[in-house]
């Protein structure tokens, strides 16, 4: 009987502009033999299980019906919302391969700090620019329903434990990693998984979100593609996101 191998997930192979970057940690195959779980480098690297392949298509689904709850609807508590869809984009998303390749190294973790910041700067000074206009409504209705439904050190723990790595595992990592697969390399990943993004993320019914999400997505994807790691945008994405909440005056 023919032994069927696994079923390969879309970014079991790095981008290809970056096959060797320091970022990319690639995952050791183990033999056929008895070496796959022995206590070997190989057994230890082996991947688990693939997820079906309506995971990601669902964990999606779920965004599209969160976000309007959470954000524009508001049936549903909105950091409890943010929570359940986070845990459940990390099941949909998450890959073995990650618990091999997710090592942030001192050079990984600045570029994402120094991007989060920099990406920080911009939205204040995008903020001061919609100051006065029918825009900001829409500003001080985000912030406000972010600071107030939860206390601040609930909130800095879902937005660094679960909404900002969760995200990024979602769509710099999976959905990234498959426009990767169908486009190949060049800014046609970069930009469609940044517009994809924004639009779902404009599923919470307002106009700023998806313009900063747009902007955002565009340089983690980069990040993502140049360094072959998720590190970078996840430690900008957590950043930017709690700079955002507990910083932009509304």
């Amino acid at each position: 009987m023919t032994r069927r191998h696994p079923t390969v997930h879309p970014s079991d192979q790095p981008p290809p502009e970056v096959p060797h970057r320091p970022g990319w940690i690639p995952r050791e195959e183990p033999d056929d033999g008895a070496s796959a779980g022995n206590g070997t480098a190989a057994g230890r690297a082996r991947p688990g299980p693939a997820r079906p392949g309506w995971a990601l298509p669902a964990a999606l689904a779920a965004m599209a019906v969160v976000y309007p709850a959470a954000f524009w609807l508001r049936v549903v508590p909105f950091w409890s919302a943010m929570v359940a869809f986070s845990a459940f984009a990390w099941w949909a998303a998450w890959h073995p391969y990650f618990r091999v390749r997710l090592r942030p190294s001192r050079r990984l973790v600045a570029m994402g700090v120094l991007s989060g910041a920099a990406l920080y700067l911009v939205s204040v000074a995008g903020a001061l620019v919609l100051r006065g206009t029918p825009l900001w409504a829409q500003v001080e209705r985000v912030v406000d329903l972010a600071r107030t439904t939860a206390p601040t050190l609930v909130v800095a723990l879902v937005i660094v434990l679960g909404t900002s790595p969760s995200e990024e595992v979602l769509w710099r990592g999976a959905v990234f990693a498959r426009l990767t697969r169908r486009y190949g390399p060049g800014w046609r990943p970069v930009l469609g998984s940044a517009v994809l993004y924004a639009l779902f993320v404009g599923l919470s019914g307002t106009v700023v979100l998806p313009l900063a999400a747009l902007v955002c997505g565009t340089v983690w994807a980069r990040q993502r593609q140049v360094t072959g790691s998720i590190v970078p945008g996840l430690v900008s994405h957590a950043l930017w996101s709690l700079l955002m909440v507990l910083s932009i005056p509304a």
